[in-house]
Parts: structure tokens; sequence; C-alpha cells
């Protein structure tokens, strides 16, 4: 199994850990839920349960329907011709897209797993927020692995680290994962959030798995040989329960770091309007 669960009950001993794996030299990436229940699926399968096939173009119908409303509102901020950034910047003002986000920073990701959560006294059920840590090298060497021969392993694993500039050009692929390690130069949103990407359009019905989480789940860790002896390998994601009763002391640490609702969450354009709430988008997409 390739992913640990870890239980911690105390906000030095959460803000220890993570200090360790993002201090570790080993490419981890971070992603907070407030609620455990919530799992590792972005958006576009939230909305969509029809697994994105290559012939399919309602991701750009999507994406041009949203460009058309920016347009008519004078709110182009990003090129309109790049299906990467039109596609992140849906991501964060509404608009369903197969991205899953996530931060390099664990400060980032401790904001957005305790944002708004509120501890009850008295409460004897001990409740948690969720901190992911995916090593997206381990993840690219498992994508290599089961889509290369062993003479392309190394391009195949750098071809998901590194996508090329084209990888949009011609479409989004379909049943696909891919490593996107920047955000786009005009969306300082991201850029504050020290954000990198997950594309995803994997086809779990056909691999008979749930989500992504599930899928590196069930991946086999690899273990490693140095000559003489054999170490077991390690996991490609920890999971991170942290109790809510650390909030108020987690909270305490992230305002020093100034890791605020005001910096983090901070809409560069459009003052905290979502602009799906007024450009006509497909009816999957939310309403209100």
């Amino acid at each position: 199994m390739s992913i640990k669960k870890v239980y911690i009950h105390s906000a030095r001993k959460a803000l220890a850990f993570l200090d360790e794996l993002a201090c570790d030299n080993e490419d981890f990436i971070f992603r907070g839920h407030s609620d455990p229940k919530y799992r590792l699926v972005n958006t576009w399968q939230r909305e969509r349960k029809i697994p994105h096939e290559a012939w399919m173009s309602d991701i750009d119908e999507a994406l041009t329907k949203y460009k058309v409303g920016l347009q008519k509102l004078g709110l182009a901020s990003f090129d309109h011709n790049s299906r990467f950034e039109a596609m992140e910047h849906g991501r964060h003002h509404g608009v369903p897209t197969p991205c899953l986000d996530f931060s390099y920073s664990p400060y980032v990701a401790l904001f957005f797993a305790f944002n708004e959560v509120r501890t009850e006294y008295g409460l004897k059920k001990k409740k948690y927020s969720v901190i992911y840590a995916l090593n997206v090298r381990r993840l690219a060497a498992h994508w290599a692995r089961s889509h290369s021969h062993v003479n392309n392993f190394n391009e195949t694993f750098q071809a998901f680290m590194n996508p090329d500039k084209s990888a949009f050009d011609n479409g989004f692929p379909a049943d696909h994962l891919q490593f996107i390690p920047l955000p786009g130069s005009k969306n300082p949103r991201m850029q504050r959030q020290i954000g990198a990407f997950i594309y995803d359009t994997l086809n779990y019905q056909y691999r008979n798995v749930k989500d992504l989480e599930e899928f590196i789940e069930q991946l086999k860790e690899v273990d490693v040989h140095d000559g003489t002896t054999v170490q077991a390998g390690k996991p490609t994601m920890y999971k991170i329960f942290i109790n809510q009763t650390c909030t108020g002391n987690i909270f305490q640490r992230l305002e020093l770091m100034n890791m605020t609702g005001g910096y983090t969450l901070q809409v560069e354009t459009f003052s905290g309007v979502k602009c799906w709430q007024r450009c006509k988008l497909p009816e999957f997409a939310p309403q209100i």
C-alpha cells in the first residue's frame, strides 16, 4: 500500500512532521482538506461522471464559454489562446477543470485544512483535518514503469515531471496523469500559494478504482537495493490526520508567517466574485 496514514494530536508535532517532509529534498507537494471525507478528486470529476475521452470537446466548450463571459465583462487577464492558462484560471474561479491544486508549502496546505474550522468545546468525538503529502518523484516513477519500456523509462519519467509546453495544443489529453510544476505567469494567486497541479483524466472505471487516492493507494512500493542490503520502499503519499483541537495553536504559528486569508485567498482581479456567477456556462457548472 503506497499511502501511509499518520494521526497527530498536537500542533507542535504536526508542524515538525510536515517540516521534515518539506525539507527532505524528495519533492513533496501538499494539499489540505478540512474534512477527512473529502478525497483527491478534481472538480471536473466531481461534476462529470463520464470519463474524459480524446474525442470529447466538453472541457474546451466549458472554458470557451468562460472566456466569452470574461470578454463580455471586460476581464481578460490571461492568454485566451492558451488551454493551460484558461484551465488554470477557470480552476480558481469556479469552473470545473481536470486539475487538482497542491502547494510546495505545507503551511499553505495547513491554512486550507483549518480555514473555517470551528472547534466545539465538550465534544468527545475527535475531529480531524487532513494534509496530503504527495511525493511526485515516486508517483512519476510508478507512472514511468507502467507506461514505458526499459529503454525509455527516463524519458517518460521526465515527461511526467516536466510537461512539454505544447502538451495542451491539440486538446486535453484523455486517460492521462501529469504533474504541472509551476503556475502560469499571470496567476499571482497560485504564485502566492507556491502552487503546483496534478492534471488528472484517468479512466478509473476501467482501472476498477474509485479515484486518484485509491489509485495511489494500490501502487506497490519498490524496495531499495544498495548492493548489500534491501530497504523497504517508502510510501508515495502520506495522509496526515491532525486533530482539530490544534486549530488555535496552528493559526498562531501561521499568522507569524503572514499565512492569513488576506494573503492566501486574495483574488487578483475579481474582488472575490466568482466569474461563473456572471457567465453562462454548461449545465454541469455550479449554479446559484
